[in-house]
Formats: structure tokens, sequence, C-alpha cells
């Protein structure tokens, strides 16, 4: 009997712990959402557990502070040389070293044995006093994509310099607060595969750029002086981003003829002079300004600008015909100017706008169009400039019977086809400022956090493999920032979610959270276009295995069976995504015909004007010729006005 029930039970514990039975390369993939040392923690789960961080392919080591000597982050180094399995790879490594962390030694053994394991992604923070390295100390033929928040005044003096074939991401920092250094030339040598360089705080003085970068794609300067006025040559550039810099002139833009993203963050001009750039391939332009920059002028020619993003109000002269979006933004632009100035900042902000004029879709945020109501009695004798408007957006929050009547008249006199809409709903997951990430065009073959877009890059030295390392707390778990308010809205739709998993031990429940989080946000943004049978059959285990670990998700199960049923019931889905083919289709030739129609509709217009121009002309000359008869009437008699329109022998010869 005793046997029996013995059996039952460990029947049960295998049915419960489904995650043990996974394939070591998903529970790698479970292992990446969490710290190294929280990995090889789980090895005390169970005898299947207990050699499966020895082949994580992913090490996010952090510094470790105020932790005992046997856990330190030399001893937990010391560890992993020792007991990793000899044969396999480490894929990705992200390192932050401590004031009291590593020796000089141990770190340059650590990375020639990650380097030697196949290493493809290195971030490598230095948060104590400077060692000196040879940059050969990072070379690899396999090396893809590397950021380092290092000081690198030492490595200048080398006389070698890395090897890095394969690279395609740099990013360089300095940590600290100490102002910018000059940055090595050694740095940007031996880089033949480069596509990505992102410098934060670096003195960028002539000799900076004097190598040659053939296969950049995307720049980014973050808090970097001393920007001379040499030409950039970078002839594959496509997205450049300058964050808290000084541009002294616009000269050294002039060879990037094939630029199509531009993003100006708090860039500093000369004062009260005009600062000119021709960028002919641009498509998609941010410009965020402070109030201290309000007195320089931008002069813009950007024949193919296709959007426009501003925050802040500034003096721009924009030659866009062919401009479709523009978001204007203030953002608590005005907080710091008092209430006397504003309206003197209103009226600049509106002479910003104005330069708009081909714009076809115009958002505002809430802060801008409360401006421009300020002015709105300014507005009244102003002709609408914008003749090609299609949409006005506002912010949800904006009720669009609180427009004026001359503000209205400012925005849509100038289109017969202009029309006031609401913007989407503003995302409600919270965020601090520095997680604001304007909209910019870079690199499409972006994975991971490595390759986040170039705003995002830079601003958390430790970072997992799957994204930035911002951390929250969640019902004493400690989760990805991105999921809080993802959390918290299940909370609040789906209680019944979280009632049995707080039961659960505390590291292990905080990987099947974060694993919760990841599988519930991945599917709720799946199109109903890219469901098939193997992804609902990936997604009904996710689920079954998440509901046998505490979470009540049958409200996720339901909307999976429910779209089973939608897309492989019958062919309705199908047809109807046929029919929205041939609708899109439709559309665009009606649009097509609308467009040809509207342009003979304005010619026959002009023609109709050219006709009552003429028309008009007649009839003046008509009446003026009647006077004159008249007045030849009265001095001859009728004779006279018969002989004055016709032959001089008429009724000479009539018959008596």
């Amino acid at each position: 009997m005793g046997s029996r029930v013995k059996k039952k039970r460990r029947v049960l514990e295998t049915e419960k712990d489904r995650i043990s039975r996974l394939p070591d390369d998903l529970i790698h993939k479970i292992l990446s959402f969490v710290d190294a040392k929280e990995a090889v923690q789980t090895s005390v789960f169970s005898k299947r557990w207990k050699l499966v961080w020895t082949t994580l392919p992913f090490l996010n080591i952090g510094e470790y502070v105020n932790c005992s000597p046997w856990h330190s982050q030399s001893n937990f180094i010391y560890r992993v040389l020792e007991y990793r399995h000899r044969n396999s790879n480490i894929l990705e490594l992200s390192l932050c070293v401590s004031k009291d962390g590593l020796t000089k030694g141990l770190l340059k053994q650590f990375l020639a044995y990650a380097i030697s394991r196949n290493l493809e992604t290195l971030s490598l923070v230095l948060n104590c006093k400077h060692m000196s390295y040879k940059l050969s100390t990072l070379s690899s033929r396999l090396l893809k994509k590397l950021t380092l928040g290092v000081k690198l005044e030492d490595f200048e003096s080398e006389s070698n310099c890395w090897d890095l074939p394969a690279l395609t991401y740099l990013c360089l920092k300095r940590p600290g607060l100490d102002g910018t250094h000059k940055l090595p030339e050694s740095c940007l040598t031996c880089l033949p595969a480069l596509r990505t360089l992102c410098l934060d705080d670096w003195d960028l003085s002539k000799s900076s750029f004097s190598f040659s970068l053939p296969n950049l794609t995307s720049l980014r300067l973050s808090g970097c002086s001393r920007l001379s006025a040499q030409v950039w040559n970078f002839p594959a550039l496509l997205s450049l981003v300058l964050e808290d810099v000084y541009l002294r002139c616009g000269v050294m833009f002039s060879k990037l003829v094939n630029l199509q993203n531009l993003t100006l963050s708090m860039v500093k001009f000369p004062l009260f002079q005009l600062f000119s750039l021709s960028l002919p391939q641009l498509l998609n332009l941010n410009i965020r300004t402070s109030c201290s920059d309000s007195n320089s002028c931008i002069n813009l020619s950007t024949p193919k600008l296709l959007n426009f993003t501003s925050v802040g109000v500034f003096s721009i002269s924009l030659e866009a015909p062919e401009l479709e979006n523009v978001s204007v933004k203030l953002q608590g632009w005005f907080v710091n100017i008092e209430w006397i100035y504003r309206k003197h900042y209103y009226r600049r902000f509106w002479n910003m706008l104005s330069q708009l004029a081909n714009a076809k879709n115009l958002t505002f945020d809430l802060e801008s169009i409360e401006a421009l109501s300020a002015i709105s009695d300014d507005l009244a004798s102003k002709p609408s400039p914008f003749h090609n408007l299609k949409y006005v957006k506002l912010p949800q929050d904006y009720n669009e019977s609180s427009i004026s009547t001359a503000l209205r008249s400012y925005l849509l006199g100038g289109s017969s086809r202009g029309t006031i809409v609401t913007s989407p709903p503003r995302n409600t997951i919270p965020c601090t400022e520095e997680h604001v990430v304007e909209d910019s065009v870079v690199d499409a073959d972006r994975v991971r956090d490595i390759d986040a877009p170039l705003e995002e890059i830079g601003k958390d030295p430790v970072s997992t493999s799957r994204g930035n390392r911002y951390f929250g707390l969640w019902l004493g778990h400690k989760v990805n920032y991105e999921f809080l308010g993802l959390l918290d809205r299940i909370m609040h739709q789906y209680p019944e979610t979280f009632e049995n998993f707080t039961k659960k031990k505390k590291k292990l429940c905080t990987m099947n959270l974060n694993m919760f989080c990841t599988s519930v946000n991945d599917f709720t943004k799946i199109s109903m276009s890219e469901v098939d049978s193997e992804m609902l059959v990936e997604y009904r285990d996710a689920f079954a295995y998440l509901q046998n670990e505490g979470f009540n998700v049958s409200w996720v199960v339901r909307r999976l069976d429910y779209i089973e049923h939608l897309r492989f019931s019958n062919p309705l889905i199908p047809e109807l995504y046929a029919l929205d083919c041939r609708i899109n289709d439709d559309k665009s030739k009606l649009q097509e015909l609308q467009a040809c129609v509207d342009d003979a509709k304005l010619k026959l217009q002009n023609l109709q004007a050219r006709v009552d121009d003429a028309k008009s002309k007649l009839q003046d000359v008509q009446t003026h010729r009647a006077e004159k008869l008249k007045a030849i009437k009265k001095a001859f008699g009728k004779m006279g006005t018969k002989l004055a329109i016709g032959f001089i022998g008429d009724d000479l010869l009539s018959s008596p």
C-alpha cells in the first residue's frame, strides 16, 4: 500500500515539474532572463538541474557588491572557469566589474576563455580604477557585437590594435561623470565589417574621424565634444543620431548624401546664426531642443523628407515638398518659462509651425494644441498655410469642441479635404523619462538588447541577453521593467491568474513569472494572418506548463480555442484576407483615380475662371460700344449711327 502511494506521488511530482522535461536549449532560453549567479543556483532544484548551468551560452555577471568573500565576483568567475562544461560555447557575455571586483590577470583570463568559446556578443563595463589593457586582448574572429564602458586613455600608446573582422556593432562609452576624453585612434581601425557605431562622452578631435568606415550605416554620438568642421566621410551612412553635442557648421554633413534618418536631440548650434543643411535623401527627421537652444535657426533642404517629429520650440526653415507626417510635441517645454513670457514663445511656436505647410497629417500633443489655443485670437487674421492637409490628430484626452473657430479655420482653412480626428490611445505602461524613445529608423537586423534602437544604446551597462536589465518589484518578485505595466493590467482584469502563484519557491517563481510575461506579451502581438497550427501547439504547451506552475491562464486558453476555431474551422478567414487584399488594391486604385479627378477639377476650375474673366471683359467692351453709338446718334442723328456701323454707300441705291 505504501509503495503504491509513493509511486503515485512520484508520478504527480513528475507531472508537476514539466519544466525539467524541457530540452536544454529551451531551459537556457528561460535562464537567459536571470543573472548568471541565479542561473547557477537553480542547480539545487533537482538532479536534472544540477549541470544545466554548465552549458548556459548566455552569461550576465553583475558587480555583486557587498557580498561575502565566498560569494564575490572573483570567486564566482573562478567557479565558472572550473566547473563549466569544457566544450560548451559562450555566445553572449555581459560583465560589469566593480571597484574591488577582478584582478587584471583574472579578467584577461576570463575574457580569453570566453573568446575561445566562440563569443559573439560582449558587454564589458569597468567601474574601477583604470587598468591598462592592450586592444589585442579583445581580438576575435567571431565577435559581432561589442559594448565597452571603460577608460581608454592608455590604449592609444599601445603599438598594436584589435583584430575584429566580423564586428558589426561597436558602442564605446566612458563610465562615471568625469568629463570627456580623447578617443584613441586605434579604436576605430581594423573594423572592416562595422555597420553601427555608438560613442558616448568622448572628445572627437580631427584625428578621431580620419579613418575609413565604408560599411557604416548607423552612427550615434552622445555627449561628445569638439566636433570639428572636418567632413565626415561615411558613404554608406543611413542613420545619424546626435545627442547633447555642439555643431559648429554644417560642412561636416556635406558628404552624407545617402543619409535617410536624422535625430538631433539637445544639439547646440551657433547662437543667432543660420545653420544650413542639405540632405537630398533624408526621409525621417527628429529634432528635440531645450529652452536654451531657442535662438538657433536651422535651414534644411530635404526634397524627399516624409516624416518630421519635433519636441520644443525652435526656428526652422524647411524645404520639404513631399512632407507627409508631422508630429509636434512640447512635453513640458514651457514648465520653466514664466507665464508673462509664454505668449512670446507661443508665437514663435506658431512661426515654426508655419514652416511645415506641406504636411498632409499633423499630430499634436496636449501642450502644443493648448499653446495654439492660447493665441487663437492672433490666428484669426492669419491665412492657413496647410494646403495639402488631410488629418489633424488630437490627443485622446482633448475635446475637439474646445478648438476655437479661429484655430479650426487656421488649421483646416487651406485644404478642402482636411478633417480633425482623435489620435490613438497613449501607452499606459509606466515608464521613466530615460525610457522614452523618439522614432528613429536604424538597422533592420536588430536582435536582443545589443541591437536596440540607437536611442536606447548604452543606458545600462549590465544587460541580459534578452533586453535591458531594468528591474522592478511586483508582488515581491523581481521582473523586467517592461513587464510591470502588463502585470498590473492582468491583475486588474484577471485577478484569478495569480491566486495560487505566490506559493511557489521564490527563485523558480521569479523565473516562471518572467516566462509568463514573455509568453502573454508575445501572444498578444501575433496577427491572425501569422497563425498556423504549429504555433497554436507551441502556445498550448507553454500555457499548460504555466497552468501547472500555479498560473490560472484559462482566459488566455479560451482566446486560443476561439482563435483556432475562427482560423481553421472553415475558410472564412482566408477568404476575408483575400477580400482585404482586393479592398486594399481597389482603395489604392481609387485614390489614384480620385487624385486624377481632383487634378481635373482643379484644371476645370482654372478654365472656368478664365472663361468668367473673358465674359466679364467682353461685357465691359460691349457696354462701352453701346455708349459710343449712343453718343454718335445724339450728335449726328439716326443716319450717323447706321453709317458708323455699316458701309458709306448704304441706302444710296435703295428702291424709292
